[in-house]
């Protein structure tokens, strides 16, 4: 078996919705070299061979996988976490067992837009983030260059459901929030 284990190390509510839980595991091994092949696998992914990275969804779900972890947001409980789980070792070793048949893609296939991060933003222009404009906040968050934890109005209450599609969008380009 190529991934015998995947532990969970860290589990908490999710920001918007306190109903879900955002979870982090770990991997008993390295998987960096098997993502170009999950990529290959599945059609409906980002993968950023940079990091290396490779996002998918399951239903509402987001799950990001790195080569030594695996971060999940979105999900139901800590019984669905531990679903999720065995179906990514599932989905790994079943992926490493046919990877002379698939062809590895290294290619990252799409990622947001700076205007669609900028449709989620407060649009307020307020400069606390240390930029002129949101537009060229949401430019430096898409390029990795800004984080969001510098744009403070997306922290009020009344921006909780933006910020965790910015959050999410982050997470599917293989940045930390």
């Amino acid at each position: 078996m190529y991934l015998d284990d995947i532990i969970i190390t860290y589990i908490q509510s999710c920001v918007a919705d306190s109903s879900k839980v955002r979870f982090k595991a770990k991997f008993s091994r390295d998987i960096g070299d098997i993502l170009p092949y999950v990529n290959g696998a599945l059609k409906d992914v980002i993968y950023n061979k940079n990091i290396p990275s490779l996002t998918l969804r399951k239903e509402f779900r987001i799950i990001t996988l790195y080569k030594d972890q695996l971060a999940v947001s979105k999900a139901i409980n800590e019984t669905d976490a531990y679903d999720i789980i065995d179906e990514l070792k599932e989905l790994i070793n079943n992926v490493h067992e046919s990877r002379d048949k698939i062809e590895p893609l290294d290619e990252m296939r799409s990622k947001p837009t700076a205007i669609e991060i900028y449709s989620y933003l407060p649009k307020q222009n307020c400069r606390r983030c240390g930029e002129v404009t949101c537009i060229a906040f949401a430019s430096k968050l898409l390029s990795g260059q800004q984080n969001v934890k510098r744009c403070l109005p997306l922290y009020e209450a009344d921006y909780k459901e933006k910020l965790e599609v910015i959050e999410d969008f982050i997470q599917m380009m293989g940045y930390s929030s």
